[in-house]
C-alpha cells in the first residue's frame, strides 16, 4: 500500500503544480494574481465555480475531517450539528450578499474585507488591526493544516521523517499558489471537490464491503461506542454545541476567504447563484463525513491508539485487496487534495491581506499605479512564500504547546468571530453612523482577538474542554458588547444618512 499513497500524493502533487503553472505563464501583474478589479485573470468565472469553491473552503483535512473522527467517540450523531449550522452560514451570506454587493459597487475596484471595513468605518486602525487578525488566523490555519497533514502522512507512512513530510506539503502548497494565484485556488478548488466525492463514494464503498465480510452489522455494530448513534446529553455538548453554532453560523460573513471569492466574481448572477448552490452542497458533503467518522469504529478491532481515520486506513491497508488498493488511492487523493486546496485558499487570503491592507497602505501607492506593474507581482508572491514559511516555523510551536485538532479549531475560528458584529453593521447601517463609532470597532476586533485566543489557550493549559468549546462565544460577546456601547455612547443612533447606500 506505501506505493498506493505514494502515487496518490503525486497525483495530486502533479494535477496542482501543473494548474499553478500553466496560469503562472499568463500571470502578467498582480491584477491576475489577486482579485483587485474586473476582467483580468483573477476571477471566478461561474455559480458552479463559486459554488464548488466556497464548498471547498469549508472543508479541511485538519479542521473537518481529521476533526469529525476525532470528535465522532465523543460526540457521536452530534456531529449532525455541524453540517445544519455550516449550511446556515453560508445561508446567511446567501440572504445578506445582495447588500454587499451594492456596497461595493460604489467602489472603483475590488475592495478586500478590510479595505471595506476601514472604509465604512472611516478608520485606518480597523483597517490595520482587522487585517493583522485575519493575517494571524489564516497563518495559524494553514500551520494546522501543515501539521494534521504531516502527522497523517507519518501514521501512513513511518518510515518517512515527519519533517520532511512538513517540507515537501509547505512547498507544494505555495509553489503552485504563488504560481497561478487566485485563479489557481478557484481550478483546484473545483478539483478537490471532485476529488472529494470519489473520496466518498469510495470509503462507503468499503465500509459495506469490509461488514458484508466480516460477520455484518449485527455482529460489529457492537464496536460502536456507547451512544455513538443516539441523540442524547453527554459531557462537554452543550459547550460544544454553543462553540460550534458561533463558529459556524456567523463566520462565513467575516471570512477573507468569502469576501475573497465575491470580489472576484464579475457579475451578481455568479454570486446568487454559486451561493445557493453552496448550501445543498455543503450539506450533503458535511453530512457524509459525519457518517464515516461516526461509522469508523466498525472497522477498530482493538484498543483505539490514534485518530479513527488512521484506524480505517490500517484496516484498508491490511486488506491487501485490488479493490482495497482503489479505494486506498482515491481516498488518499482526495484527504490531500483537501488539504492541498484548503492551504492554498488560506495562503492566498493572507497574501491579498497583507499585500493590500497592511504592504501597499503603508507605501501609499494607489491601485491605479500598481495594477500593470512586475514589480508589485513579484512582492505579492513574496508575501505569499514569506506566509508559508512562518507557518511552517509554527508548526512546531503548535505542536509543544499541547493544541489538539479539535482545540485549533475552536481557537483559530473562533477569535476571528470578532469581526462578524462590525461586517453586518457595516453592510446595514449608513457611513455617517459608522464613522461615529470607528475607535470602539478598532477595539472590538481587537479585544475579541485577544479574548478568543485566551480563552482557548487558558482551556488547554487547564485541561477545561469546555472553555476551548466556548472561546468563540467569548470573541464574538465581547466584540459585540463593545460594539453595541460604541454605538449607544458615541451617539451613532442620533446620525442616519438616508443617501447613503444600503
Amino acid at each position: 500500500m506505501s506505493a498506493v499513497v505514494l502515487g496518490a500524493l503525486a497525483t495530486a502533487f502533479i494535477v496542482y503544480i501543473t494548474v499553478g503553472v500553466v496560469l503562472g505563464l499568463r500571470t502578467r501583474d498582480v491584477g491576475d494574481m489577486l482579485p483587485l478589479g474586473f476582467g483580468r485573470q483573477a476571477r471566478v468565472a461561474s455559480s458552479a465555480e463559486f459554488s464548488a469553491s466556497t464548498v471547498a473552503t469549508t472543508i479541511s483535512l485538519a479542521t473537518v475531517v481529521i476533526a469529525f473522527f476525532e470528535l465522532a467517540g465523543q460526540f457521536g450523531v452530534w456531529l449532525f450539528w455541524t453540517v445544519l449550522t455550516t449550511s446556515a452560514g453560508l445561508l446567511v451570506v446567501r440572504l445578506l450578499v445582495g447588500r454587499i454587493w451594492r456596497r461595493m459597487a460604489v467602489y472603483d475596484h475590488r475592495p478586500t474585507l478590510h479595505e471595506f471595513l476601514g472604509t465604512e468605518y472611516n478608520s485606518e486602525a480597523l483597517r490595520y488591526v482587522g487585517a493583522a487578525c485575519t493575517s494571524l488566523g489564516f497563518l495559524a490555519a494553514f500551520a494546522v493544516e501543515l501539521t494534521v497533514g504531516s502527522k497523517f502522512f507519518a501514521w501512513l507512512m513511518p518510515d518517512v521523517p515527519q519533517w520532511a513530510a512538513v517540507v515537501v506539503l509547505s512547498i507544494v502548497s505555495f509553489a503552485y499558489t504563488a504560481a497561478g494565484g487566485f485563479r489557481a485556488v478557484i481550478i483546484t478548488d473545483r478539483i478537490q471537490m471532485g476529488s472529494i466525492w470519489l473520496l466518498l463514494l469510495a470509503l462507503p464503498a468499503y465500509y459495506a464491503y469490509y461488514v458484508w465480510g466480516h460477520g455484518g452489522w449485527s455482529e460489529l455494530s457492537q464496536r460502536l461506542p456507547a451512544q455513538t448513534l443516539r441523540f442524547v446529553y453527554r459531557p462537554g455538548l452543550a459547550a460544544f454545541l454553543a462553540g460550534i453554532f458561533i463558529i459556524n453560523v456567523p463566520t462565513f460573513i467575516s471570512d477573507m476567504s468569502v469576501w475573497q471569492r465575491i470580489a472576484g466574481a464579475q457579475r451578481h448572477e455568479t454570486v446568487f447563484g454559486g451561493l445557493a448552490r453552496s448550501v445543498i452542497s455543503s450539506a450533503a458533503t458535511w453530512s457524509l463525513f459525519a457518517i464515516l467518522a461516526c461509522l469508523s469504529f466498525l472497522l477498530v478491532a482493538g484498543p483505539i491508539e490514534h485518530n479513527p481515520l488512521v484506524n480505517v486506513m490500517a484496516a484498508i491497508s491490511d486488506d491487501g485487496s485490488p479493490f482495497a488498493a482503489v479505494v486506498m488511492f482515491l481516498s488518499v487523493l482526495g484527504l490531500y487534495g483537501a488539504m492541498l486546496s484548503t492551504a492554498s485558499t488560506q495562503l492566498i487570503a493572507v497574501s491579498h491581506t497583507v499585500y493590500e491592507d497592511i504592504v501597499s497602505r503603508a507605501q501609499r501607492r494607489s491601485l491605479r499605479e500598481r495594477m500593470g506593474s512586475r514589480a508589485e507581482l513579484l512582492k505579492s508572491r513574496a508575501i505569499l512564500v514569506a506566509a508559508a514559511l512562518a507557518s511552517t516555523a509554527l508548526v512546531e510551536v503548535l505542536s509543544r504547546a499541547g493544541f489538539g485538532i479539535a482545540d485549533l479549531v475552536f481557537a483559530i475560528y473562533g477569535s476571528q468571530v470578532g469581526l462578524c458584529p462590525l461586517a453586518i453593521a457595516a453592510i446595514i447601517l449608513p457611513r455617517r453612523q459608522l464613522a461615529a463609532m470607528s475607535d470602539w470597532a478598532a477595539s472590538a476586533v481587537s479585544a475579541g482577538f485577544v479574548i478568543g485566543w485566551a480563552g482557548a489557550a487558558f482551556g488547554v493549559a487547564a485541561g477545561y474542554d469546555d472553555l476551548v468549546f466556548l472561546s468563540p462565544m467569548f470573541s464574538l460577546l465581547v466584540s459585540a458588547c463593545l460594539l453595541g456601547l460604541g454605538f449607544v455612547i458615541s451617539g451613532a443612533w442620533r446620525k442616519p444618512d438616508v443617501s447613503c447606500p444600503d
